[in-house]
């Protein structure tokens, strides 16, 4: 098995589609196919040499770009990514949850580790009777992400960014992950029942009001505190806590 086999293997059915549109942007990667989908662009600029297709990208079958999930370039997989996730079809039922304020709610007393920094995280404190975030640039009180082999076994609850995807750490992850209550979230993140499959429990992934205007916002360098306006975010569950 293998998580990014099985999510390429779950858009066969629109492998034909065309690309209508590309954007790499400092932040975000975005694809148009029958929707726009959305990647974290991965320190590109450290780890990538540029893509030799550049500027010849539209009118290319979807199935092109979703053979860079299958490589070791982060700006490439980025692509991959944001591609497979214009396939996914928007889930028919979903919750909308805030993923805190679940936690706030359901890990009192909860050993909680984060794979990557949010804001929100301050939420928890004094709620979870532990709280570890790791992260591949850690600040504040954030411990390295290669302590994970560590760490994860040792948690009740895993809540991991959806970049995760971007740079093929996802897998080893939820391998340590296994039997924890596994949470994946953020812009990255494919909507899709496959992860179920991998042992995540709760799936947090971003449909947007406005693909027009949230592709050009991401063109032009933006943040999601640009584009925030024009997404939802919605949950995808398989047990509860």
């Amino acid at each position: 098995m293998d998580i990014y086999e099985d999510l390429i293997s779950s858009v066969k059915n629109d492998f034909e589609l065309k690309v209508s549109d590309l954007a790499v942007g400092v932040r975000w990667t975005t694809v148009k196919t029958k929707k726009i989908g959305i990647s974290i662009t991965f320190d590109n600029y450290k780890h990538a040499t540029g893509i030799e297709d550049a500027g010849n990208f539209n009118g290319k079958k979807a199935k092109e770009l979703l053979e860079y999930l299958r490589t070791f370039d982060t700006l490439k997989i980025g692509i991959g990514l944001a591609t497979l996730n214009s396939l996914i079809k928007t889930p028919e039922k979903y919750e909308n949850i805030n993923i805190f304020d679940y936690l706030v709610e359901k890990g009192k007393d909860k050993k909680i580790l984060f794979i990557g920094h949010f804001e929100d995280i301050k939420k928890l404190e004094g709620i979870a009777k532990k709280l570890i975030i790791l992260e591949r640039k850690p600040r504040e009180e954030d411990l390295l992400d290669t302590f994970q082999e560590y760490l994860i076994p040792e948690s009740d609850i895993v809540a991991v960014t959806g970049s995760t995807f971007a740079n093929k750490s996802i897998k080893r992850i939820l391998e340590l992950a296994k039997g924890k209550f596994t949470i994946v979230f953020g812009p990255s993140t494919p909507l899709s029942e496959v992860l179920f499959d991998y042992g995540v429990d709760m799936i947090g992934g971003m449909i947007t009001d406005d693909d027009d205007k949230v592709f050009k916002i991401i063109s032009q360098g933006g943040s999601l505190r640009n584009f925030k306006n024009y997404v939802n975010f919605i949950t995808l569950k398989r047990r509860d806590l």
